[in-house]
């Protein structure tokens, strides 16, 4: 558990003042909404309860509260840890726990009853109270205690009792712990058999026997700690230390400087206390650290005044002020609720009521809920009256704007009426008054019901109908008038209007009688000719029925030479159709073939003139192997000639070779004549494969391309033929050079330390010079490496099978390895991934290159060359002092075999 924080001073006494609550203290427990649990710590001073606080309770590194190692009191008052610690109790409760020290009791410079009050307020302000102790539980031990008898004559439970129920005051005393410290006895009972701590309290408060006074005040305590702490149990420690300096600084002791035992012991009473502290009730009701604050300044305010402490007091202080707390934020609900209905706009009379009704109802539900005590009426009666009194206040609020908003509104109709009636559009009171109905009935619809509401109605309606008959009167007075007048305009002008209409009707009358004359006669007309074209009409028609028929039997002929016809035709359509479509495939599918056969035609001359291309290539290069063929003849010829001298000069000069080597030389001699009247051969056959090319290239200029396919074939047949003797001639080539190797072995003598070849007059002059030049290198400690032979497998030097015979000399000794070439590459991987930042020397020289043919004019590199090569590579290697030390270039020359240290 890690807890931070300080002790800081919650209860202080001072001469003139008394016991005063200190700031620090209320903020902390008014911050407190949670249930909580106290542990409170009394006893003798001096006698350690701090310690027990900090390192057994708390367990924190810092100082919470004071220590010092002197005989003088650190704790004065009633002090508390800063930091709730959140728990959750063995009831399942989550609970913030507080923890209280007490000021020391029996200090020299305080009376026994300050140390009363102490402990009275250690005890009530608790849940969990620990007594500390030193030693066993002894006659002296009870004596310290002895303020328990004093709590009888400085407590009441109710104000009115004479002294304290012991019996009912255990009902508000917590659970009590007696730490017995620096305990050294056995824990067995009388016949010797193990006890626990909680046996050893409860045989140490049995009565003692005996009539003394000392005898009786000693029972008397032990029966009151019984009677009031009805929970109680013991816990003995050991001493932490049986040094003096330890003892005297043990707050900033390690723990591995204490006694194991004690260590262990610690850490039960830290569990024992956490598994057992419960939640602070008083009257059955969990207090959070507000109502604590009420309780405690309760006790504080009693003491002060020099009254008796009561328990029922300190609880109705708390209900009074939790009660007061919880009309207060309810009162502050119901207006906030108020206002923010109101502030939506008036509302009537009955809707004001209604929500007054529910948030009252609403309030005391709440109440009931959050009220602390039993008798929550009073609280109750006060609440209404409060709430009554908000009521009042926002319903004269609510009066106010309904009257002020229907003002406002019977202004907005009064003057859309008006407006009205002075353009003119009402005409008719009637008509006018229907309106208005209508505009007061949407604003009683609109507007809370209520009685300034009716009230401004009725104000308005008076004052607009009069206004509105009077208005509509004088405007039908004045519109009579002006219609007699125009009536009496409109009757002088209809009568000279008569008097002319009667003239025109008599000169229309006689105009109209003789015309009605005139269309009689036209209507005999009309009649006989319709007579004469009613005939003609019939005529007409037989006509018409006549040509009908005909035309129809015309018709139904047609009609019949069209079906068949129609039908002739059809067939042709679908035969002629399906012939298009056959041909339309025929078509496509002819289309497709010639498109294949025309792009099989092109890519075939594409490939022709590739094959056209290499064999000029071909041709050019076996021209270019020809003559290499025969400078390399002219070069054998001229080295076999220089042989002959030199053998002709050792026969002469040295004795050292002996007879068996000379006949070898001769049968050398006469292997190479045949190989040379070999490559004569060879060199006539590419002249008549050159020819043969020739005249193939020729011939396929002149040939189309169709026939292109013959000749390649001759032509494939000559190359691969000519492959075949390219072949023979380099297996013949390389038997030549290795002849030439012996030879040219048999004529000088190689020097193992450097590799090179000498003759034999100047191979003694060389040893001497060698010898000691390698003896220079060798002091120094460097590498000397030399490849003194490759010896070929299966006649091939590019074979990665060959073999490479090494001489290696380092510090006056010399030894022999042989290596592959997968070696060396497995040396540079390795050296690359050993040594990535430094730069290896390039070991491409060690790679083999395509080997020479007739078609190439590259040089096979000699034994001598490959041997060079490797032995340069090496020592380039060994002259980097990073890759000469590395195990990789160790282990390849085998150094440490000889060099294990």
């Amino acid at each position: 558990m890690d807890i931070e924080g300080v002790a800081i001073p919650f209860i202080l006494y001072q001469e003139r003042e008394g016991f005063k609550i200190t700031a620090d203290g209320l903020a902390l427990l008014n911050s407190i909404d949670k249930r909580i649990g106290v542990i409170s710590v009394a006893g003798k001073y001096r006698t350690g309860k701090s310690y027990l606080l900090n390192k057994i309770i708390l367990n924190i590194k810092s100082q919470g509260f004071g220590v010092g190692p002197s005989i003088n009191p650190c704790t004065k008052g009633i002090w508390i840890f800063n930091k709730p610690i959140d728990i959750k109790t063995s009831d399942g409760e989550d609970i913030a726990l507080l923890i209280i020290d007490s000021e020391g009791l029996g200090a020299f410079d305080e009376d026994s009853n300050h140390d009363t009050k102490i402990f009275m307020l250690a005890v009530l302000l608790s849940s969990f109270f620990i007594y500390n102790s030193v030693g066993s539980i002894d006659e002296n031990a009870l004596n310290n205690i002895s303020l328990i008898v004093s709590l009888t004559k400085q407590l009441q439970i109710r104000s009115s009792d004479s002294e304290l129920d012991v019996d009912e005051a255990a009902n508000y005393f917590p659970t009590f712990l007696w730490v017995l410290r620096d305990f050294s006895l056995q824990l067995i009972d009388t016949s010797g058999k193990p006890i626990t701590s909680k046996e050893y309290l409860e045989n140490s408060l049995m009565p003692q026997k005996g009539m003394s006074d000392a005898i009786e005040s000693k029972n008397r305590i032990r029966k009151l700690l019984k009677h009031f702490f009805k929970d109680r149990d013991c816990f003995a420690l050991i001493r932490p230390s049986e040094d003096e300096k330890t003892l005297q600084n043990l707050q900033n002791v390690r723990e591995s400087d204490l006694r194991p035992e004690f260590v262990r012991q610690t850490e039960q009473l830290r569990r024992n206390i956490y598994r057992k502290v419960k939640t602070k009730c008083l009257n059955g009701r969990p207090l959070t650290g507000k109502m604590l604050v009420g309780i405690a300044q309760s006790y504080v305010d009693a003491i002060n005044k020099g009254a008796v402490p009561t328990i029922e007091g300190a609880w109705q202080s708390v209900v009074n002020s939790e009660c007061n707390k919880q009309i207060d934020l309810i009162t502050a609900d119901y207006d906030k609720k108020i206002k923010a209905n109101l502030g939506k706009g008036p509302l009537s009379i009955q809707e004001l009521k209604q929500m007054h009704k529910e948030l009252k109802a609403e309030a005391q539900i709440v109440f009931k809920d959050k009220a602390v005590g039993d008798d929550v009426l009073p609280f109750i009666e006060m609440l209404k009256k409060r709430i009554n009194e908000r009521y009042d206040l926002a319903r004269s609020q609510n009066e106010r704007k309904l009257m002020e908003k229907c003002q406002e509104k019977c202004q907005e109709v009064s003057v859309e009426m008006q407006d009205k009636l002075k353009l003119g559009e009402y005409t008719d009171f009637q008509v006018f008054k229907r309106d208005f109905e209508k505009k007061v009935a949407e604003l009683r619809k609109n507007m809370p019901a209520g009685e300034a509401t009716e009230q401004k109605i009725k104000e308005l309606s008076a004052d607009l109908l009069t206004e509105a008959a009077e208005y509509i009167n004088r405007n039908q007075i004045m519109e009579h008038q002006n219609a007699n007048r125009r009536l009496n305009q409109q009757l002088d002008f209809l009568k000279s209007t008569m008097d002319g209409k009667r003239e025109e009707f008599l000169k229309e009358k006689d105009y109209y009688k003789n015309r009605l004359q005139e269309v009689e006669s036209e209507n005999y007309k009309l009649k006989a000719s319709t007579a004469a074209f009613e005939i003609r009409i019939e005529e007409l028609k037989q006509e018409k029925d006549r040509l009908i028929s005909i035309h129809q039997e015309k018709l139904d002929s047609l009609k019949d030479d069209y079906k068949s016809k129609s039908s002739d035709y059809k067939e042709k359509y679908e035969q002629t159709l399906k012939l298009y479509q056959n041909l339309q495939l025929q078509y496509n599918l002819d289309i497709t073939t010639n498109q294949k056969h025309l792009a099989l035609a092109k890519q075939e001359i594409e490939w022709k003139n590739k094959d056209l291309t290499e064999l000029k290539s071909r041709r050019e290069n076996l021209e270019n192997e020809i003559r290499d063929l025969k400078a390399q003849l002219r070069k054998c010829r001229e080295e076999l000639e220089e042989k002959d001298e030199q053998i002709k000069t050792l026969k002469n000069n040295s004795k050292v070779i002996s007879a068996e080597i000379s006949s070898e030389w001769l049968s050398e001699k006469s292997i190479l004549l045949n190989q040379i009247e070999s490559l004569r051969a060879q060199i006539e056959d590419n002249k008549s494969v050159k020819e043969a090319l020739v005249s193939a290239l020729q011939a396929r200029t002149l040939e189309p391309v169709v026939e292109i396919k013959d000749p390649s074939k001759h032509l494939n047949l000559a190359l691969e033929k000519t492959e075949e003797r390219c072949q023979e001639f380099e297996l013949k080539l390389e038997r030549l050079k290795k002849f030439q190797k012996i030879f040219q072995c048999s004529a000088s003598l190689q020097c193992k330390m450097c590799g090179k070849f000498f003759t034999s007059s100047l191979f003694q002059a060389h040893i001497s010079i060698c010898e000691e030049h390698f003896s220079k290198i060798s002091q120094t400690g460097d590498y000397i490496i030399t490849v003194t032979q490759i010896i070929m497998r299966e006649c091939s030097v590019q074979n990665p099978g060959n073999e490479y015979s090494i001489s290696v000399t380092y510090k006056g000794r010399t030894w022999s390895l042989i290596k592959l070439f997968k070696n060396f590459k497995t040396l540079e991987t390795h050296l690359l991934k050993e040594l990535p930042e430094v730069e290896i020397p390039d070991p491409s020289t060690l790679y083999p290159k395509e080997p020479g043919s007739i078609f190439s004019n590259k040089q096979i590199p000699t034994l001598d060359d490959r041997k060079r090569c490797f032995q340069e590579y090496l020592m380039k290697l060994a002259s980097i002092p990073s890759i000469k030390m590395s195990s990789t270039f160790r282990k390849f020359l085998n150094t440490d075999q000889y060099f294990p240290n």
